[in-house]
């Protein structure tokens, strides 16, 4: 965005609508979730604001009494008793409210913090996976990890407000004794003040949606800059100052509008100080010349003069708690937005899952993402029998990891149905439907543990299996190299200690985690998308073989860019354009002579230049 883009939509018009969650709302809200947590929080929140809000006045009465003493305006004796009965009062309050600070802020809020964030971990774990792909999701998630950390403040103001209330009281109940005029004169200056902060937060809230964008680009950079997995094309393809551009492109966007948010604050902090002007000058006065005609004496004016200054305060804190509350009230609001996403996916009681028949039917299926006119996939019927091997073929685009997606339950089709044995998987329980599927997909991402546990996703698992997948999934010849085999640990970057796997070695151990699925927990249906790309032909031969085995007697999808690879498949659909043009076994569609086979053809005819070239270099050695 330039800097005259920015201005305009700064100028623009903000059209926000009814705030979604009352501040009562948010307040029951977060007063349920502590609850649970440690019902001992709130009563001791409120123990400290209503111990710290009569310290002050405690304090006060002491002093005027104390100066009165010293300077024997008054009965000696008696003002002896009030100060000894006000110091024990005074240590009593001290002490209760040392009390409540230690257990709510050492032992309490890490607790409770640390928990309202693992309530934001557990939603993005849990949520449906087709929400965490829309940018808005995303731009809630930043709002809403900033709420997290705030459920606190809200809490701690509203408290705060009831015991403002009562200071206020006490100092109001104070200065009428010497004259009610004095509260008009404190209080009347101090809605200017309170106005201002009320501009300055709803400017933030209004401008917040334009720059919250531009954070999430900068936290992509700062966290791909970071990624010690991007090292390698960092150095390779001088891509330095490619991320200290991008970095400063975006951090110059989001610098104009802190420069506006500073120049706000300036005005505001202006306004704000001639008002505290006003008020001190008028109210000061006041007492001064109460004090000249002889009407108050020292002590007096000392507990006068120190409540001017104390209501005022405890009044803009107050008013300043106000305004605090409706930018917390916003902020938070964003974290229940995020947590209150819809999911569409069956949470509740489902069907009850197949046992033994396993039959995949795709019936006028389409599927479009997010705000994308044209769909991916276009009205797909096919039919997958139990046990039936399938390939899926095409170009890069084709569809196919979205076919595969759909199946798995994690996409949900736009128009159309999928059913499991004659049932929509949208009525089987989501969870439950979760346990039929083994799946491999190209993003591979791994726990700093061991490959072990990484292979069973779980630190119990059964050494047997862990075994035979590894045999199976060709990765027990590099455990069996390491000094702890499969409890070698993974991320050299988080272990000194581990190891890190290569492509073809990584792919080895998702296949091994589909595998361990099916064999610990039956899994039924297994869904490979490029299992073997990264491996050498032989090496995916060999897989291939071993695939072929396992599988048997089980429903199976895998998805290749080789096409020798889908010669043991039972039938191979091509994709093209999100439609399935062609659909056969690997004869059939060479018989065929479609798009299929001309793609066949073109990589049958790399591999023999390469089997040529290696003769070539055979017979050239052996004539050395």
């Amino acid at each position: 965005m330039s800097k005259e883009t920015a201005k305009k939509a700064s100028a623009s018009k903000w059209r926000g609508g009814k705030q979604k969650y009352s501040l009562f709302s948010n307040l029951r809200y977060i007063g349920t979730a502590v609850n649970k947590i440690d019902r001992s929080f709130l009563p001791f929140l409120f123990l400290l604001t209503g111990t710290s809000a009569v310290i002050e006045p405690m304090w006060s009465f002491f002093n005027r009494d104390m100066v009165n003493f010293v300077l024997s305006e008054g009965e000696r004796e008696r003002l002896f008793f009030r100060m000894v009965l006000m110091i024990l009062c005074i240590v009593c309050v001290m002490i209760f409210n040392s009390l409540a600070n230690n257990k709510i802020w050492r032992k309490q809020y890490r607790k409770i913090v640390y928990n309202f964030h693992m309530m934001l971990v557990r939603k993005t774990f849990d949520t449906d996976y087709e929400n965490l792909e829309r940018p808005e999701t995303k731009d809630k998630y930043e709002k809403a990890n900033m709420g997290s950390g705030n459920f606190d403040l809200l809490y701690q103001r509203a408290a705060d407000l009831i015991g403002r209330i009562f200071t206020m009281l006490s100092w109001g109940a104070i200065l009428c004794t010497l004259s009610p005029w004095l509260i008009l004169i404190i209080f009347v200056p101090t809605f200017f003040y309170y106005e201002a902060i009320k501009y300055k937060i709803k400017w933030f809230n209004r401008n917040q949606e334009k720059w919250i964008p531009m954070e999430r680009k900068i936290n992509y950079v700062r966290r791909a800059s970071r990624n010690f997995a991007n090292a390698k094309d960092v150095r390779l393809y001088n891509m330095e100052s490619w991320f200290l551009k991008k970095m400063k492109d975006f951090a110059e966007e989001r610098l104009w509008w802190y420069k506006k948010q500073g120049t706000l604050e300036f005005k505001n902090g202006f306004v704000m100080l001639a008002v505290v002007a006003v008020r001190d000058i008028l109210s000061y006065g006041f007492i001064v010349f109460n004090v000249v005609g002889g009407k108050l004496t020292a002590g007096d004016f000392m507990l006068y003069f120190s409540s001017v200054s104390a209501i005022a305060n405890s009044f803009y804190r107050f008013l300043d708690d106000m305004a605090n509350m409706e930018w917390l009230n916003v902020i938070f609001s964003q974290f229940r937005e995020f947590m209150d996403i819809p999911d569409k996916s069956n949470r509740g009681k489902g069907k009850p899952l197949p046992e033994d028949k396993f039959d995949i039917r795709f019936e006028n299926v389409s599927y479009s993402f997010g705000g994308s006119d044209e769909p991916t996939l276009k009205n797909l019927n096919f039919t997958i029998k139990t046990g039936e091997k399938i390939a899926v073929v095409g170009n890069n685009g084709a569809g196919k990891t979205t076919l595969v997606k759909l199946i798995c339950g994690i996409y949900r089709p736009t128009e159309g149905e999928i059913y499991v044995n004659g049932t929509p998987i949208r009525e089987y329980n989501r969870d439950e439907y979760y346990t039929l599927i083994a799946a491999v997909f190209q993003d591979i991402r791994f726990m700093p543990s061991t490959i072990a546990e990484n292979i069973a996703m779980s630190d119990r698992y059964e050494r047997e299996d862990i075994d035979f997948v590894l045999s199976r999934s060709g990765l027990k010849e590099k455990t069996d190299l390491l000094p702890d085999g499969a409890d070698t640990y993974l991320l050299r970057s988080v272990h000194d200690s581990a190891i890190d796997l290569s492509g073809g070695e990584a792919q080895k151990l998702a296949l091994a985690r589909a595998l361990y699925k099916q064999r610990r927990f039956g899994s039924k249906i297994l869904l490979l998308d490029e299992p073997t790309s990264a491996l050498d032909p032989i090496a995916e031969q060999n897989m291939y073989l071993e695939y072929s085995k396992f599988t048997e007697n089980k429903t199976s999808v895998f998805i290749s860019h080789r096409l020798a690879s889908t010669q043991f498949c039972d039938r191979i659909f091509y994709l093209k354009n999100g439609e399935i043009t062609e659909t056969g076994s690997h004869r059939e569609l060479l018989e065929k002579g479609g798009e299929y086979a001309e793609m066949f053809n073109l990589q049958s005819q790399y591999y023999r230049d390469e089997e040529i070239k290696e003769k070539r270099k055979e017979a050239y050695a052996d004539e050395i």
